[in-house]
C-alpha cells in the first residue's frame, strides 16, 4: 500500500467519524428541541386550563326570597364569611349620615345610602319617592350635617353570613354651614333614635365592603337631650342612655 493510498484511507476514516459525530449531535439536538416543545405545549395548556377555571369560578351572589327575609350566597371570592362589630358600627354610622343628613351634594349622598340597602328595601323607597322633596330642598345649599353614633345595641341575630341582625341606638346630628362666613360653628344638634334590620352578607367588594345591607330602617329625630330622655322613657328604652357606647348582644 502506497503512502498516497494510506493518506486517502485516513481521510475517509476521519471524515466518517466526523459525519457520525455530526449525526449524533443532530439527533441529540432534535431530541432536546422536541422535548422542549412538548413541555412548552403542556405548560401552555395547563396555564390556559387554570385561567379558564378561575374565570368560571362563581362570584358571590346575594338573593332574596319573595319577602326579602332570607339571603342565599354562593361563590368563594369573598374576603370574610362574617362581619364584625367594628364594621357594623362604621356601616350604620355612614348609612345614617348619608340617609338622614343633608349637604349640597345630597343626591350623591343618597345614592351612596341607597346602595347600602337590600334590593327589596331600595325598590320600596324608590317607588314611594321618599326623598324627592328633600333633594329639591337641600341640593346646592350651603348647609351640611354630621352624624355621631353614641349608643348601638344589638337586639338579636348574629354576625354570620346569611343571618339578619336587629339593632337600635341613638346618635347626634350636628348642623352647620358648609362655608362658615361668620364663624358660627355648629348651629344646632338633634338626637336621633333609630332601629334597623341588617342582612349580613359576605364581606366583599362585589356586595358590601362591610358585609352588611339594610333591610329595614326607621329613624326618629327627637330634639335635645331632655326630649330624647322623655322619648326613650315613653318607649321603655331608657337603657340606651344609662350607659353610653354600649355594644352588647342580649
Amino acid at each position: 500500500m502506497t503512502t498516497e493510498q494510506k493518506t486517502k484511507d485516513s481521510e475517509k476514516f476521519f471524515a466518517a467519524m466526523k459525519m457520525r459525530d455530526v449525526e449524533k449531535i443532530r439527533k441529540t439536538s432534535f431530541f432536546f428541541m422536541t422535548a422542549a416543545l412538548i413541555s412548552s405545549f403542556f405548560i401552555t395548556v395547563s396555564a390556559l386550563f387554570i385561567a379558564f377555571a378561575v374565570t368560571m369560578k362563581p362570584t358571590p351572589v346575594i338573593a332574596f326570597d319573595s319577602d326579602g327575609k332570607r339571603a342565599v350566597f354562593s361563590g368563594e371570592e369573598t374576603i370574610h364569611d362574617e362581619t364584625t362589630k367594628v364594621r357594623v358600627h362604621r356601616f350604620i354610622s355612614k348609612f345614617i349620615e348619608k340617609f338622614e343628613g343633608v349637604s349640597p351634594n345630597i343626591d350623591e349622598d343618597l345614592t351612596i345610602a341607597y346602595n347600602m340597602l337590600t334590593p327589596r328595601f331600595r325598590q320600596i323607597l324608590l317607588d314611594r319617592s321618599v326623598h324627592r322633596e328633600k333633594i329639591e330642598l337641600w341640593k346646592n345649599k350651603n348647609f351640611e350635617t354630621k352624624f355621631d353614633l353614641i349608643t348601638l345595641k344589638y337586639l338579636k341575630g348574629s354576625l354570620k353570613t346569611g343571618s339578619t341582625l336587629t339593632v337600635e341606638g341613638i346618635g347626634e346630628m350636628s348642623f352647620r354651614n358648609v362655608i362658615d362666613y361668620n364663624n358660627e360653628g355648629v348651629q344646632k344638634k338633634d338626637f336621633v333614635y333609630f332601629n334597623a334590620i341588617l342582612v349580613v352578607t359576605p364581606v366583599s367588594f362585589e356586595i358590601s365592603p362591610d358585609g352588611l345591607l339594610v333591610e329595614f330602617y326607621k329613624g326618629t329625630t327627637v330634639g335635645d337631650y331632655r326630649s330624647l330622655r322623655a322619648f326613650l322613657m315613653e318607649q321603655k328604652k331608657e337603657y340606651l342612655i344609662e350607659g353610653e357606647n354600649r355594644e352588647v348582644f342580649e
